[in-house]
């Protein structure tokens, strides 16, 4: 027997406690965990402390060994981001902490891209339900289902701030240079028809019937042996590490250099109303 034991690693019990405020979480005796995100129950609500619960979110479901396949998704009838807490941006932006404002702006607004990609190691699957921004998990997704009634748009431009979050980073990754750029300067509102003919999705699926098929494609993924779902999986990251390491900081530098340049109130609820403008609610 070893001299040493292994270090404790939370149980899924343990950590969907520790966030339970922002993510039911449930597995089945397989392995397959179903994530939605959340903010006690209702929709996602976007703060400085949301963007730090997912960063820490994607670690601890990345550790847990029991975890097989995961499946993505969030609270009827929003994907994501349609709420926010403006107090939240206003205490770290406008505030006089300066760790504070480092830490939210940096290493967390870094570190809920990041940790999806560097500390998930198993097949990923994203089910975007509802209209809503921060599209950029379900697009770095190894699969990703999408309600065909869903639109993609960034407002970030047109509200003088500059688009270096994930959105732009994960749509760059998949659909290329030009129409990226084009995306975060002009702002078009791409129908999920167009995501899927451009690779950015890759089924579209009825409402009611997007966790059913998600179910059934990890069903699928876990016919395979362990090694080969989690080595395949790392084939299916691998441009995505690429990209995180050859893009994704300097996009979120820009971004916040900006705003603190231009002592921008950085509200998501002004960024919302012009997308909901643009996309419909």
């Amino acid at each position: 027997m070893s001299i040493q034991p292994y270090v404790h690693v939370e149980t899924l019990e343990e950590y969907s406690e520790r966030f339970r405020d922002y993510a039911h979480l449930e597995r089945t005796e397989d392995g397959i965990l179903l994530c939605r995100l959340t903010w006690k129950g209702g929709p996602v609500m976007w703060s400085y402390q949301t963007q730090h619960a997912y960063g820490e979110l994607w670690t601890a479901i990345g550790h847990d060994k029991k975890n097989e396949v995961l499946i993505l998704t969030c609270t009827d009838p929003y994907w994501l981001v349609h709420e926010s807490d403006p107090t939240s941006f206003d205490e770290v932006e406008q505030g006089c902490d300066l760790d504070a404002k480092f830490n939210a702006n940096i290493p967390d607004t870094m570190n809920f891209v990041e940790n999806f990609i560097n500390d998930i190691e198993i097949p990923t699957i994203a089910a975007i339900n509802g209209q809503g921004q921060h599209y950029e998990f379900a697009l770095m997704s190894d699969i990703t289902l999408c309600d065909p009634e869903y639109r993609f748009s960034d407002t970030h431009f047109s509200k003088n701030i500059v688009g270096g979050d994930g959105m732009n980073f994960a749509l760059r990754t998949c659909v290329g240079v030009k129409r990226a750029n084009y995306f975060m300067f002009m702002e078009p509102v791409l129908s999920a028809q167009t995501a899927l003919e451009w690779g950015m999705v890759n089924e579209l699926v009825p409402h009611d019937q997007l966790l059913s098929r998600a179910y059934e494609i990890a069903h699928y993924l876990m016919k395979t042996d362990r090694s080969v779902r989690r080595l395949q999986h790392e084939i299916a990251i691998r441009p995505w590490k690429k990209s995180l390491q050859d893009n994704e900081r300097v996009h979120v530098l820009c971004e916040m250099y900006g705003v603190q340049l231009n002592k921008f109130e950085h509200h998501f609820d002004k960024l919302i109303a012009t997308y909901d403008a643009k996309c419909g609610d």
